[in-house]
């Protein structure tokens, strides 16, 4: 059986996932250094510490994601994940999944944006996700936070993986890089992204035999081609049936295999790297 997921902790146990995530940053960009290193990289040349160092860092990533592929053994039979970082194990991945060395990498790359955004952003503050909304897709993560505005650093880069890995469209290392600046922005209190921070992209409501979507208003009237590309790709993916919409920020959702958790994190992440473009 997999471990307690975020959406289903307790507060007490929520602020112990918090520490040992924070707990586990400095060894992970230890990791990420040596493995840069053994695959002939200068770590002090690549992880020098300025925003425009996560471009290039995140296309050797990428590359590497690309290679590594995805373990050939559902999640409940992979011998590696007791040993993944506690963002894994506690978070929502499904089959075919990223093999430990990826994963690996992530965790190294969520320690060295921290960095980064930190230096940039000298308030922010590792704190466990929460919200009026009791669907807030970060609730118990352990999230950067400030000016009201919380980040759960590894879910793009996760994301990504996933697509490349899949075969998809995966996130490039400009992309990567105008994501960790809009959250810099938005961590400092500024721009639109930090003006609608309250607001969800996305709510799900589990029915009886499907899935009722919410997306936040402005979606559908300042970004109206983008809702079409949602629907297009929600279809496309393995386990979802049909996808309705049925009113401008409204859907039905028939996916049998997902669970509510599973399509409110993929909504959110879909919607997050698509505003960036």
């Amino acid at each position: 059986m997999g471990e307690l997921l975020y959406e289903d902790m307790v507060p007490a146990q929520a602020d112990d996932a918090l520490d040992e995530f924070v707990a586990e940053r400095a060894p992970a960009l230890a990791r990420l250094r040596a493995a840069l290193t053994g695959r002939n990289c200068d770590p002090d040349e690549l992880l020098d510490g300025s925003p425009e160092s996560v471009a290039p860092l995140w296309e050797w990533i990428t590359a590497r994601v690309d290679e590594l592929g995805v373990d050939p053994r559902p999640l409940e039979a992979d011998p590696t994940r007791g040993a993944w970082p506690s963002w894994a194990r506690h978070g929502m991945l499904v089959d075919p999944h990223p093999p430990a060395q990826t994963i690996t990498l992530i965790d190294g790359f969520t320690s060295y944006l921290a960095e980064v955004i930190a230096s940039a952003v000298p308030d922010a503050q590792w704190m466990v996700g929460e919200h009026r909304i009791g669907s807030y897709p970060m609730l118990n993560y352990p999230v950067l936070a400030a000016a009201d505005h919380q980040i759960f650093l590894p879910a793009i880069p996760l994301y990504s993986a996933y697509q490349s890995a899949h075969g998809r469209d995966p996130m490039d290392g400009p992309e990567m890089l105008a994501h960790m600046l809009r959250t810099i922005t938005a961590l400092r209190g500024e721009g639109p992204v930090a003006i609608l921070a309250e607001e969800p992209l996305a709510t799900v409501v589990a029915e009886l035999d499907c899935f009722d979507v919410g997306l936040r208003t402005d979606l559908a009237t300042d970004h109206a081609e983008l809702m079409e590309r949602l629907v297009a790709e929600l279809c496309d993916r393995d386990g979802v049936t049909s996808v309705y919409r049925y009113g401008p920020d409204a859907l039905v959702v028939d996916a049998p295999q997902w669970n509510e958790t599973r399509l409110k994190l993929w909504l959110t992440l879909w919607l997050e790297r698509a505003l960036l473009r």
